[in-house]
């Protein structure tokens, strides 16, 4: 919405495709106009290199990883993967997450490359966006050197808030949605709580302040 400065769903296409990462029509992307934007979850590591490298704008959105791994779990159940009880992910997805190279190598990277001062690196977090979004759209827009008055800014939180988004499917990717709500479930902080339990939250505390020593990212985890 900001780059095409609008306030309208998203409704030619481009993102009606799956992930950057997911893409085969290179030839197809290379057509698009610009400005382009894309979608992805690989870790900075394996993004184009001449748009590190150039310094090209790049969007970091991160998660607390405990309602991260609860709306993963669910979200692979809508889809039809096998991955048993909420128990079982959590001893095979959770303590050993091996998605896009897992949570804790992901954020560190990016952390890492925000502590750098990189000016072409935005941190934003769905937790800020959830709790914060007036203020963290306007610091997206000064990011993409886009012009945004309150009224405008107040007008794409409305329309980007939890339950109109639901409401629309027009920015889904077909090839996820597949006629199925999957990618919206609850849009809440803390649903973590309905699932983890005593043991497995200490045992999460414990894993994360081991591989997190070091890094300064703080997450929210109550609403």
């Amino acid at each position: 919405m900001l780059l095409h400065q609008t306030t309208e769903y998203n409704s030619h296409g481009e993102l009606n495709d799956c992930n950057f990462e997911c893409q085969t029509d290179w030839d197809r992307l290379e057509q698009w106009n610009s400005p382009r934007f894309f979608q992805t979850h690989l870790p900075l590591m394996y993004l184009p290199t001449k748009h590190v490298e150039n310094g090209y704008k790049i969007i970091y959105l991160n998660r607390n990883p405990k309602d991260r791994a609860v709306s993963n779990f669910h979200f692979m159940h809508k889809k039809g993967v096998p991955v048993g009880s909420w128990n079982d992910f959590f001893d095979n997805f959770v303590l050993n997450d091996s998605f896009y190279g897992g949570w804790f190598s992901f954020t560190k990277e990016f952390e890492k490359a925000v502590s750098q001062k990189r000016n072409n690196i935005l941190p934003i977090t769905f937790e800020n966006l959830t709790t914060a979004s007036i203020p963290t759209i306007r610091e997206l827009a000064t990011f993409l050197g886009v012009s945004a008055d309150d009224r405008y800014i107040h007008d794409i939180a409305d329309k980007c808030s939890f339950t109109n988004m639901k409401n629309n499917k027009t920015d889904v990717p077909s090839t996820i949605n597949s006629g199925k709500t999957v990618i919206w479930r609850k849009g809440i902080i803390g649903d973590w709580k309905n699932l983890f339990t005593v043991a497995q939250n200490e045992k999460f505390d414990q894993m994360y302040e081991q591989e997190m020593k070091g890094c300064d990212v703080q997450f929210t985890y109550n609403a």
